[in-house]
């Protein structure tokens, strides 16, 4: 029995359930239907959806993990041999805020995404757990896994499908997103209607039919246009030719359209418009950097602790962490700035202040002892009077 079915369907009791392994997001059936929504692909191809995933996946992807459980450290800061550390969590927020959904087996020491259409989630009768079977793919057989074998990284859980399947920001974009497409089309088509045909040319006394109206614009255009335009335009008796002014309006609505875009998908992926460059929010009227960096940051958590808890309970390191407080502050200005306040203030001596600093690997660890500079006295300056 599939889970989408109309609401008088009569329903039998199942055993046993199998669940997709996204949401309804792209394509769905629903009552022998199908429902198209925003595509990946189209939604990429969207300026503002592109620049808030790749800051978001980009920056979470540069974080490091911490545990004291090696051999996972060393697994996930170096999960493949086919692509480096930061291309593969990269992809794998990228697919999270896509899908809402990622699947990484827990299978030999590489570690590989599986994309959503190759997998299939069952859920086993009386509760007892979920099993994941992998297609066949590139001569990998097919795997039937066991959910301590299968990273799941999911946003949003629906509850439609007991909580396992995860749901992408991009759904709540989608009648935005459609909205920008067409807007955009129309906006540019307006524009190259109102930058093409420039002007008007008028004929007087004219009794002849369209044949001979047509044949008059075209000599005008080929008279006026290519090789011939910006030269010294001739026309002939009864011919009258008029500039039509570019309307601003045009140019206006783009600007408006856009700022729209940019407002509805950073609030979909609580990203501020500020780390965007773009909308029309006024965070940074009554914020500084500092602290439109910091909500940034306390929004990034609805990307890390999925995959934080995931990574916990699936690799053994209940002590794991993703340090993502640095991701901001390339150039330690931040820390050092705090570390400065705490010294003045008293809070923190000048060996403890230096030790913070050593340990984030602004100083280095041979750092020379500090000598400060003594003060000489002149010769003959004691002993003058």
């Amino acid at each position: 029995m599939g889970l989408l079915t109309p609401r008088n369907f009569n329903k039998r009791k199942a055993k046993n359930m199998v669940y997709p392994s996204n949401p309804a997001f792209f394509t769905t059936t629903v009552g022998g239907m199908q429902l198209s929504y925003v595509s990946a692909l189209s939604a990429l191809q969207n300026t503002n959806v592109y620049s808030v995933i790749n800051r978001i996946a980009s920056d979470v992807a540069s974080a490091h993990f911490k545990t004291e459980n090696t051999a996972t450290l060393n697994r996930l800061e170096s999960p493949s041999s086919l692509i480096g550390r930061f291309s593969f969590w990269q992809g794998a927020l990228m697919q999270l805020c896509l899908s809402g959904n990622d699947y990484i087996p827990l299978v030999g020491q590489n570690l590989e995404h599986i994309p959503n259409s190759d997998v299939q989630i069952n859920y086993l009768p009386g509760n007892m757990g979920i099993v994941y079977t992998v297609l066949e793919s590139n001569d990998r057989p097919q795997m039937v896994l066991r959910q301590d074998q299968m990273l799941h990284f999911r946003l949003m859980p629906d509850p439609q499908y007991r909580y396992l399947i995860g749901r992408s920001p991009l759904e709540s974009l989608q009648n935005a997103l459609n909205l920008d497409d067409k807007a955009s089309k129309s906006n540019m088509s307006a524009m190259e209607n109102q930058i093409n045909p420039a002007g008007k040319l008028t004929i007087s006394n004219y009794l002849s039919d369209g044949k001979d109206l047509e044949s008059a614009r075209e000599e005008f255009e080929k008279a006026n246009t290519g090789d011939n335009s910006g030269r010294l335009m001739v026309l002939p008796d009864g011919f009258d030719y008029t500039q039509l002014e570019m309307k601003t309006d045009v140019f206006k609505a783009l600007a408006d359209n856009s700022a729209y875009s940019a407002d509805q998908i950073s609030k979909a992926f609580g990203v501020p418009s500020d780390i965007l460059g773009g909308g029309t929010s006024t965070e940074s009227q009554h914020s500084n950097i500092d602290q439109i960096k910091a909500t940034y940051l306390a929004n990034l958590n609805s990307y890390v602790n999925p995959i934080v808890d995931e990574l916990r309970l699936k690799m053994n390191a209940p002590d794991l962490e993703l340090d993502i407080k640095d991701m901001l502050d390339v150039d330690d200005s931040a820390l050092i700035n705090q570390v400065s306040n705490l010294a003045k203030s008293g809070v923190l001596g000048a060996e403890q202040a230096q030790f913070i600093l050593t340990r984030s690997g602004f100083l280095p660890d041979n750092l020379p002892e500090f000598k400060p500079l003594t003060t000489q006295v002149k010769g003959g300056d004691e002993g003058d009077n």
